[in-house]
């Protein structure tokens, strides 16, 4: 996910003198207002995506195409409509507001009452549904700002500000990113989600796991997977070499460490973690026999407590990540740490 210095406000409005002046004001409320002139290009934009948005404007009076005419009854109805399933599909509501030169008589009967979630306080002192662009803007954008600084990501963001800031510059992908906000935003608002559904996450752990790995590749810390070797991963960071057993029963090194460079508690973390993911991620690789995830979740009650603590245990394994990489930029001295002994068996082309 890009880091943006102003929230990002998806604008649907196709007057030009509109959105020449609109912008300029908005950012006095560090808002960025990003106008396109149709719902479909709108609607594109959204789930190209998704969690960058903060806010939706819609101009009552817009097109639904490009080529379609303005109609405050068809736009609203497909653009409403649309909100409510890419909300759905997407795990959380974007809040949208209708921004309309119109009278009350042209869209009120329009708008749905899904705004009342968020905007209930602004029908009730205002005795209205919509946002008049003749005296509301101001407070519309002081509402907006509001509503972004309040709203599960983006508190979550701020609250954990030096994990995402270390996401960024590890070069640790989108999808880790967006896995590890899934993770921490139902720990501090768990009304959004079952305790059931919520263990149904630890493949978000194993995500994040799986895209530091990556990323720790492309540094040299760790060999270039093909499909990353959790087991393999933590050895190596660890200090242990990468083994496989032969026909015999014995050991046989495939990848030989040469330094462990893992502070002995994320050792310990690691391995946990390594050990459990197969087992509760339904994965298929081999995890240990004696880890079953029904059965400890039954007799914990199908407590969150051991994902949730993961999810700590990774964001701190992150921050580690980065103050590593402070002194150990070059990719020649980290991938001296380790080599590959057996290239068939670490599926790794030389």
């Amino acid at each position: 996910m890009q880091a943006y210095d102003l929230t990002q406000v998806l604008w649907v409005e196709d007057d030009p003198k509109v959105t020449e002046t609109y912008p300029l004001k908005a950012e006095d409320f560090d808002l960025e207002l990003v106008p396109f002139p149709c719902w479909d290009d709108a609607k594109a934009a959204l789930e190209g995506d998704y969690d960058r948005w903060s806010a939706i404007i819609l101009d009552a009076k817009c097109k639904h195409h490009r080529d379609s005419k303005d109609s405050a009854v068809v736009f609203l109805r497909e653009a409403l409509k649309d909100i409510s399933v890419l909300g759905e599909k997407n795990g959380h509501i974007i809040p949208w507001y209708v921004l309309t030169g119109g009278d009350e008589s042209e869209v009120s009967d329009s708008i749905n009452d899904e705004r009342m979630l968020w905007d209930k306080d602004w029908t009730d002192s205002e005795n209205k549904k919509y946002y008049s662009k003749n005296i509301d803007n101001e407070n519309l954008f002081r509402r907006i700002r509001y509503h972004a600084y309040e709203s599960p990501r983006i508190q979550i963001q701020k609250m954990y500000r030096r994990v995402f800031e270390a996401i960024e510059e590890c070069g640790i992908k989108d999808e880790g990113y967006n896995a590890l906000e899934d993770l921490l935003v139902p720990i501090h608002f768990p009304k959004y989600i079952k305790d059931k559904d919520y263990n149904g996450k630890f493949l978000e752990a194993r995500k994040v796991l799986e895209n530091i790995y990556r990323s720790m590749a492309t540094y040299g810390i760790l060999p270039n997977w093909g499909k990353v070797n959790f087991q393999w991963s933590s050895c190596l960071l660890s200090g242990m070499h990468a083994t496989r057993k032969d026909e015999n029963g014995n050991e046989v090194i495939v990848i030989e460490c040469k330094k462990r460079i893992l502070p002995v508690v994320l050792i310990e973390t690691l391995r946990g973690m390594t050990r459990i993911f197969p087992a509760f991620c339904h994965s298929e690789n081999e995890g240990e026999k004696d880890v079953k995830s029904d059965e400890y979740l039954k007799c914990v009650d199908d407590s969150t407590l051991l994902l949730k603590s993961f999810a700590f245990q990774i964001s701190d394994f992150i921050l580690w990540y980065r103050n590593y990489l402070k002194d150990n930029r070059s990719v020649a001295e980290n991938a001296a740490n380790w080599e590959i002994i057996d290239y068939k068996a670490a599926k790794i082309k030389k």
